[in-house]
């Protein structure tokens, strides 16, 4: 169990690395050209393996914490308060693999969708979106009650995407043009949340002894990422005349 454990823990990090990259090709290129959607496809299957891995490991140490971390549990140490943490941590990773999903199919099932919308209604795209918003509720409370940020802030944000989303699935009409815009914001949000990963186990390793100064790594992303998104969309929304600047995933 351990070593499966091991081995999703390095394709996550290979595909993480790759996703890190892939990344900027779309972002550079026109969009419809060859780079920009070949290199799009790229980067959401690097993505869907980076969360199905990250998912997967979390599941698994959340079953059976005592084998896939038996590291943690010493004679000296209480096995209650360990799985205790194990379950804090784990369970915050498990959410995190959803709202990378999540924003990383909502980005490309836009696209293929465009304006016809029937396919973002049907019960199994829905099902994840009604996941998200229910845990992201649950994750914000705990943090609250137990003061502990990172929970609240994703929690939040989780339960803000889910439901922007779950609006543009089920809204009456679209602007012409306006599935470009939701295509965009959910790509650049999934984007945000690799960099976010990226940034802040790596800067826990890296700057272990900044302490609480590391929740930085955690934050800056979605900060830096959400003005430029929204430049960005402004831009498109102005270039193709959307009078409504939509929400950016």
């Amino acid at each position: 169990m351990a070593n499966l454990h091991s081995f999703l823990f390095i394709v996550h990090i290979v595909f993480g690395g790759a996703a890190l990259v892939l990344f900027w090709i779309p972002v550079m290129t026109k969009k419809g050209q060859l780079n920009h959607v070949q290199f799009g496809r790229y980067y959401r299957t690097a993505m869907y393996t980076v969360a199905g891995s990250g998912a997967l490991m979390a599941i698994m140490v959340l079953l059976w914490p005592m084998t896939v971390k038996a590291q943690f549990f010493t004679s000296d140490r209480d096995p209650q308060a360990v799985i205790e943490r194990i379950q804090v941590l784990w369970g915050f990773l498990l959410y995190l693999s959803l709202l990378s999903f999540a924003s990383t199919r909502h980005g490309m099932q836009t696209l293929n969708a465009k304006a016809d919308r029937s396919v973002l209604r049907k019960r199994h795209y829905l099902a994840p979106l009604v996941v998200l918003m229910l845990g992201g509720i649950l994750l914000a409370v705990l943090g609250y009650v137990h003061n502990r940020t990172l929970h609240l802030v994703f929690g939040i944000l989780g339960t803000v995407i889910s439901i922007s989303t779950l609006r543009y699935c089920f809204k009456p009409t679209i602007k012409p043009g306006e599935w470009v815009i939701e295509h965009l914001g959910a790509m650049i949000g999934s984007g945000i949340g690799a960099y976010t990963a990226f940034l802040a186990f790596g800067g826990r390793v890296i700057f272990a002894d900044l302490g609480a100064y590391q929740m930085v790594f955690w934050i800056a992303p979605g900060v830096v990422g959400g003005i430029a998104a929204n430049i960005i969309a402004q831009k498109y929304a102005r270039q193709m005349g959307l009078a409504q600047r939509p929400s950016i995933k």
